[in-house]
């Protein structure tokens, strides 16, 4: 009976994932691509035949708090699987963050190699990918904003790629008073007569709970309402008393990585700067959470792909019959246009951080409607593919279910879909950001890109989604046509993204 159900696949994903290999060679350059290549073919490999495995195991056996040791002291530990610490050998072994804090000859291309490097890695293992991400954040915030002590004493271990010299980062942020209304924190910093701060709160949710660096937000001791008066501040968890994980959330999905509550009882911190150099986490945040989509719609792919390739239905092989072909090519469409946002939204974070004043202007709008497009879809195609392979892709021997519920968090971490069409509008109001985006369109679709203008004036904010996802739509079929895939584009074209209401882009 076994023959009649395919093997699971093992391929390596950089060799199973055409599209994005051309993405890599159309965006880097002959050296570029001729140093990142090697890694990245490495990276697929491994993540593959090592991490995937490891994966599922992690999932299975999560991280426990341990609250107090043999004597009854009270500790402050969490515990994870063997199969946590591999995985984590893996990821920042490769150099995938590390690679963005060295000079070397191809320093220009480290952000966008990185986040290939994370993409591979993130089809076999989305949890391990939110600490991978709030450890560059954490770099990068402190490299921005931070002393240059801080970042003498602090960023060589969080670009380490030895786990015996690794920091890995946290992000303290959400509170019971608010999760996207940041202004209502409740956590409140007091300045010490030496200069030094002392942080007091409790935070709910809380990533990569026992991070060795964490920034965390506090409301500054007598300054004014909402995010202008708070402050950014480094806790050093490990060198500091007063920070109790009280527990850890029992969650739908990314369970190899403990989130937990947080309990800080004036814990000593390090002033990094204002609520603006948290922003700098979140917007690399909502990247990472954007390649994380990508991942998750590209493993479901693969997944799928290998399965109806292979599985016999009515006589002959499901990717044979017409609805299956359908369906499954509107996905492989779907992770291009996902692919190529996420990874064009990359480019510009990397060109607006070389100095392009326009790069940086595009990038403020682009973040949140990337990371508000790529998640939502991400839950849509990752259930599509369990519905093709059928019920042996919804059972827990398979990893459809896993990346399921991994999927799921997409939406919600880093903003919520309503809150990041608010902050696109916010952005586009501000700056004119949009006509960026806009202008680009207009080569392709001259004439959506006119009625989107025309509209964007009198948008009220209940069509406000609607509105940023014709936009993102237009803009994908844009970046689809200019790579070449005008077979992906008719797909997409007229098709809702995300399955939200009113996502029709007009485009014939």
């Amino acid at each position: 009976m076994s023959s009649y159900i395919p093997e699971p696949p093992s391929d390596s994903y950089w060799d199973a994932s055409p599209d994005f290999r051309a993405l890599c060679r159309r965006k880097l350059s002959d050296a570029a691509y001729a140093w990142a290549e090697p890694q990245l073919a490495a990276m697929g490999e491994r993540a593959a035949k090592e991490v995937a495995p490891l994966a599922a195991i992690a999932d299975r056996e999560q991280p426990r708090l341990i609250t107090h040791d043999s004597r009854g002291a009270h500790v402050n530990r969490v515990e994870y699987h063997p199969a946590y610490r591999e995985m984590e050998r893996i990821a920042y072994g490769s150099g995938m963050i590390a690679m963005k804090y060295q000079t070397h000859d191809h320093s220009s291309s480290s952000q966008f190699t990185g986040f290939a490097l994370g993409y591979l890695f993130a089809m076999a293992e989305l949890g391990l990918y939110c600490p991978l991400c709030m450890t560059d954040g954490v770099a990068r915030v402190l490299t921005r904003h931070g002393t240059h002590d801080q970042v003498m004493r602090v960023v060589p271990h969080l670009t380490s790629t030895s786990l015996d010299t690794l920091w890995t980062g946290g992000m303290f942020l959400t509170e019971r008073s608010g999760g996207s209304d940041v202004g209502t924190n409740e956590t409140v910093a007091r300045k010490n007569g030496d200069g030094t701060w002392r942080l007091s709160g409790h935070k709910w949710f809380c990533s990569n709970v026992d991070a060795e660096a964490v920034l965390v937000t506090a409301k500054i001791d007598g300054a004014g309402e909402g995010t202008r008066g708070l402050g950014t501040f480094l806790l050093l968890p490990r060198e500091t008393s007063g920070v109790t994980i009280e527990r850890l959330k029992d969650k739908l999905g990314v369970r190899s990585m403990p989130t937990g509550e947080v309990t800080l009882t004036d814990a000593h911190a390090e002033e990094v700067g204002g609520f603006a150099a948290m922003t700098d986490m979140l917007n690399l945040s909502r990247l990472y959470n954007a390649v994380a989509a990508c991942g998750a719609i590209g493993r479901a792919v693969y997944e799928a792909r290998h399965y109806i390739e292979r599985r016999q239905a009515f006589g002959r092989p499901v990717i044979e019959w017409p609805l299956a072909q359908e369906t499954f090519f509107d996905l492989v469409a779907e992770h291009a246009a996902a692919l190529l946002l996420t990874f064009e939204t990359v480019e510009c974070l990397a060109r607006a951080d070389a100095g392009d004043a326009d790069a940086a202007k595009l990038l403020r709008v682009l973040t949140p409607i990337t990371k508000a497009v790529t998640g939502k879809i991400a839950v849509p195609c990752v259930s599509e593919a369990m519905e093709l392979i059928g019920g042996n892709g919804y059972i827990e021997e398979s990893p459809l279910p896993r990346l399921l519920r991994d999927a799921q968090v997409l939406p919600i971490w880093e903003g919520t879909t309503n809150i990041l069409v608010l902050d696109a509008l916010r952005v586009a109001h501000k700056d004119g950001s949009h006509e960026l985006l806009l202008s680009r369109i207009r080569t392709r679709f001259p004439r959506e890109a006119d009625a989107l203008a025309y509209t964007f004036a009198s948008l009220d904010e209940r069509d406000a989604r609607g509105w940023i996802d014709r936009l993102a739509r237009l803009y994908q079929l844009t970046l689809l046509l200019d790579a070449e895939h005008g077979e992906y584009a008719d797909r997409l074209v007229n098709r809702p993204l995300g399955l939200l209401p009113g996502a029709r882009c007009g485009a014939a």
